[in-house]
């Protein structure tokens, strides 16, 4: 892989940490950094995942059972994982660590299957819109019906993809690497630029896609060396909720400034998700949590 796409990757994924930190700000300088910049982190993983698709994906054989692999069981193993511990807080350990979801069939139809909503789990809503996405283009492209068996439940019973905008931005990201031969990048990362601005004055609400872009452009074709670091972001990704969630109440018993909480939270999710890093590879059975990686 690319070390840029690891670390656009990588960016993006801290970004989204940010957002599911628990904290009381409401507006200011600080409540745009930790909450409103953080926001452009999914933006960006789409636009990465349509174009790996097309440059990666599309060029290999049994592309749902592949996506099945790295993506619907990391999923529902995530969510199961938090599924229980949340019902053991709550029935053995006499605390409620639900915000959203209540303790009934809702936590399977919602809270697991994310049929309506995001799951119990709320970041990975993104690994099941984006699995949706390739079980359509598998169901398209490589006539593979066994997709039916996700695809005809959420039409029937849910909402096919809970965020449009993944999906538009996953086209945004095969556009641009079907089309990179044949356009001039400058003139195509000034467009972008001159659009940021304009919409960042006039539609601030707007402004993560065209940013998420411009920082995609920026960065796709940088050569440098990095690490490969796929299996640890995809582990921060999946599991930085829970561990901010758990560990929040011991955190707010010990720092009393909460921009110094808000920090620590960042730090334990990031702390945590490379203990499971150093773990599934050291355990080789244990890269079922990253889809293989």
């Amino acid at each position: 892989m690319k070390s840029s796409i690891e670390l656009i990757r990588l960016i993006a994924v801290i970004l989204i940490v940010f957002t599911h930190t628990r904290n009381d700000l409401t507006q200011g300088v600080t409540y745009f950094i930790i909450e409103k910049i953080p926001t452009f982190g999914t933006a960006i993983l789409s636009i990465v995942s349509g174009y790996l698709y097309y440059e990666v994906s599309r060029l290999k054989p049994n592309l749902f059972f592949s996506k099945v692999k790295s993506l619907l069981v990391p999923y529902l193993i995530a969510n199961g994982l938090i599924l229980f511990i949340v019902l053991f807080l709550n029935y053995v350990v006499g605390y409620n660590a639900l915000n959203r979801l209540t303790y009934d069939y809702h936590l399977i139809t919602e809270g697991f299957f994310a049929l309506h909503s995001p799951p119990i789990n709320p970041p990975t809503y993104f690994v099941r819109d984006i699995f949706v996405i390739f079980s359509i283009i598998a169901l398209a492209t490589q006539r593979e019906w066994k997709t039916l068996w996700i695809l005809i439940p959420l039409l029937l019973f849910g909402t096919l993809i809970l965020r449009t905008d993944v999906a538009l931005l996953f086209v945004l990201g095969i556009s641009y690497a079907s089309s990179k031969s044949y356009i001039d990048k400058k003139w195509l990362t000034s467009i972008t630029a001159i659009a940021t601005i304009v919409i960042g004055f006039f539609f601030i609400d707007l402004l993560k896609f065209p940013l998420a872009f411009l920082v995609f452009l920026l960065l796709i074709d940088w050569q440098f060396a990095f690490y490969n670091t796929s299996r640890y972001s995809y582990l921060l990704h999946l599991y930085h909720s829970p561990i901010i969630v758990i560990s929040y109440p011991i955190l707010k018993r010990m720092i009393s400034d909460s921009l110094g909480l808000i920090l620590m939270q960042i730090l334990v999710a990031l702390l945590g998700a490379y203990l499971l890093f150093r773990l599934s590879g050291k355990y080789k059975f244990l890269s079922i949590l990253s889809g293989g990686r």
